[in-house]
């Protein structure tokens, strides 16, 4: 349920190391997701819109860059 993720701009703090993995239009499968949250990474959200891959990535980058301001 995207309302139980937090919002990526919650979550990013000035100076940390980024890697986001935006999935593709029809979503990550669930066998994707477990193997990326065993590997460490946590689940966020970009907001209630949702997004085409392309326009996710620049979303994401901007909100890392803010937090960087």
């Amino acid at each position: 349920n995207e309302g139980e993720k937090p919002h990526l701009k919650n979550v990013v703090k000035p100076g940390d190391n980024v890697l986001i993995l935006i999935g593709p239009e029809g979503d990550f499968s669930p066998e994707e997701v477990d193997l990326a949250l065993g590997n460490g990474f946590e689940a966020i959200s970009l907001g209630n819109a949702r997004l085409r891959t392309e326009t996710a990535g620049v979303v994401a980058c901007h909100i890392v860059n803010l937090a960087n301001d």
